[in-house]
């Protein structure tokens, strides 16, 4: 009898409430954790152990930040303009509060593309004060994070 096949396109499936939102985000996360140290320098650094981020620890990730994200306050512009932030974050889930920085944006002007990245930092700090629910076995794999902070659609890169 032939062996069962798994399909290529096999994923799990995501909530039928926001299918093209979630497929982005675990798109986003995929490609993210799969090169999440970066180009090379000669080996110099040390290579992610243990096994990767789930798309489930991803989203939960994602769901925490975007709770304590307000864009209520953004001007119109800065609604239009999606920033890229990077944090370093600490062993017990916390952010390195000084190590978050703008990545860049796309849209907007440069006064638009600040007040969206000000949201987004304001919301990573607040909802990481108690330390974000990740796994600590898994650390090299979310010690560098980005995440896109888009008014249409949140994703960590």
């Amino acid at each position: 009898a032939p062996a069962p096949t798994q399909s290529a396109a096999a994923r799990p499936a995501a909530p039928a409430s926001e299918p093209a939102v979630n497929d982005a985000v675990n798109d986003a996360l995929a490609e993210a954790m799969s090169s999440e140290t970066g180009t090379g320098s000669g080996g110099v650094g040390r290579a992610a152990s243990g096994p990767p981020l789930t798309s489930g620890e991803k989203d939960a990730l994602i769901v925490d930040v975007k709770a304590c994200w307000n864009v209520g306050a953004l001007s119109t512009e800065a609604l239009r303009t999606t920033v890229t932030v990077g944090v370093t974050m600490l062993p017990d889930g916390r952010p390195d509060i000084g190590s978050i920085r703008r990545i860049g944006h796309e849209g907007g002007s440069e006064a638009a593309a600040n007040q969206a990245y000000e949201a987004g930092r304001r919301a990573i700090v607040r909802c990481g004060s108690d330390g974000f629910p990740l796994p600590a076995e898994k650390y090299d794999h979310w010690r560098e994070i980005e995440i896109v902070f888009n008014p249409e659609k949140m994703r960590m890169k």
